[in-house]
This record gives C-alpha cells, structure tokens and sequence, in this order.
C-alpha cells in the first residue's frame, strides 16, 4: 500500500481532504510543517513527524499545500534536501529558504561534509533530546544567527526552555557541544582560498567570534592544515558560495574538524585585518 503526505499550515483546511483522497491503494496523511523534526547525524540522519513518530521515508511522495512565511521555512528546506538523498518525490522544494543554518547542515549532510550533530524540531522534542542525553554541554543557537548573536551554551532541559521561551520569534537549532580551543576562518573566493584566520575565544565565553571579544590570528594559508583548505572549499562548493567565510572547528579530544558554518560577504570590509580582506577585494574586482 503507498502512503502519501500533505504538509500544510492547518490541519482544518486538509484532514477531510486526506480522508477523501485515501483508498485500498492509498493511505494519505496530513501534517503541519511545524511538525516536522530533523535529526542530522551522518548515516543517522533521520526526518520524522515528531507527534506521530513516522519516518519520512516511509511516505512515497510528500505534498506541500501551504507554507510557512519564507523567514521561518526551514524544515521545508531540510526536507528537500532529505527527499533529495532518499529519491522521495516532493511537490514542491520551490519554497525552501537557502540562507538558514539548517539548510546550510542538510547540505553538508547531503555532500558527506562533517558538522556537529544537529536537531531541529518542536519544542518538545528538542526538549525530549536533551533529557534523554548524557551530554553534559549543548549548543543553542538561533537558524539565522550573525556574529555570534543568539547563540547558548546549555547544560540542561530547563535552561533550554527558558530561553526558548523568552525567544518566542526566534527558530533554534541544538548542536552537541565540541570541546575545542578556538575555530579556522577561510576566506573562499571562486572555490580558492585567500586568507585564514584562528580565532579564540576569551573572558570564559564559548564563541570564538571576534565580534563578542574574540582573539584573532592571521595564519599564511601554507601554515593551515590541507584538510582544513580542503573542507573549507568543499563547504563553499556544497552551498554554492563564491565570496565565502567558511568556519572550521578541531574537536580538542579527538583531534576531529567539522564545519560550523559558511558565511556569505563574510565581514570583508570590517572586523580584524581590513587591509588584507581590502586587498583580496580589489584583486576580485581586478580579476
């Protein structure tokens, strides 16, 4: 028997039109795109319907019928990516929004790029990962953070809560903490590397950021290891950015790199070094 899913904003408008629409050959389902939940962890990646517990793969065509404003439309754009991987028809992927956190992850996911094991979802079941978890440190962060803005180091169910609750405008993502004793900044133009900065974080604070205190060191690229060249392109590439700020991190414990993010126009006119990021400009411009 094949089971289809219709995403919409309102059970209302569609559960009487899923009923309508199944048969002995079909079973439809519908769900609210909020109820979506992604779990991102290499070859354990999993998307579920968080109040049923169904996989999305066991569905053999997704149909969205209403979406949420573009802003807040990242799980649509993980489930693209995740129907991608699976062969799962998706009507339509037209709506996902590229510039999030958790699109940005998918993608990495989809290329085999490493990152920190990542969830988005409900509140709920946020909530539930952490209270099942051993993990003593989490990482709290916003979809559509800069600067480091938005961003919690978190040790428990409660103090999760609490900051979601006082966020209510806000989407999170939960990361597993990576012990670490600072992150790479590769400056990527057209796939190439030309500049990298270490970058360290001071005062206690958990982010690396130069713009929340951080301590930053220009490295000559022949200094940087290769893998961490390598990842920073391949990062770019799987995101399609040409100006980019590719953000790598070494696990302190098991020597380890993921890529936190790709920034876009990554800060080349201000923050640490404007000589040198004025200097890869004019060569683009020259080029």
């Amino acid at each position: 028997m094949k089971r289809v899913l219709i995403l919409t904003n309102s059970l209302d408008k569609h559960a009487s039109l899923a009923e309508s629409l199944s048969d002995d050959d079909v079973v439809v389902s519908v769900h609210l795109c909020d109820d979506l939940c992604f779990c991102l962890d290499g070859e354990a990646t999993t998307a579920t319907c968080f109040s049923t517990n169904e996989n999305i793969r066991e569905f053999a065509k997704i149909i969205i019928l209403s979406t949420p404003e573009h802003f807040k439309n990242h799980a649509l754009s993980a489930l693209a990516c995740y129907c991608r991987k699976y062969g799962i028809p998706l009507y339509d992927d037209v709506f996902t929004n590229t510039s999030g956190k958790l699109y940005a992850l998918s993608r990495f996911w989809e290329n085999g790029i490493p990152f920190a094991k990542t969830f988005f979802g409900p509140t709920d079941y946020l909530a539930r990962i952490l209270a099942n978890s051993n993990a003593e440190n989490w990482i709290l962060k916003t979809t559509h953070g800069a600067k480091g803005r938005d961003n919690y180091l978190i040790h428990s169910e409660q103090e999760l809560l609490n900051i979601i609750n006082n966020n209510s405008d806000i989407q999170f993502i939960l990361q597993e903490y990576i012990p670490n004793k600072g992150d790479w900044r590769i400056i990527v133009i057209n796939y190439e590397p030309k500049l990298a900065i270490y970058r360290s974080s001071s005062n206690g604070d958990h982010r690396n950021n130069t713009s929340v205190g951080g301590a930053a060191k220009l490295v000559p690229l022949e200094e940087v290891d290769s893998q961490i060249i390598e990842l920073a392109i391949a990062a770019s590439k799987a995101l399609d950015i040409k100006i980019a700020g590719a953000d790598i991190m070494q696990d302190s414990q098991s020597g380890n790199y993921t890529v936190l993010e790709v920034n876009r126009t990554p800060q080349l006119a201000t923050g640490a070094f404007i000589e040198e990021k004025t200097e890869i400009i004019q060569n683009l411009i020259r080029s």
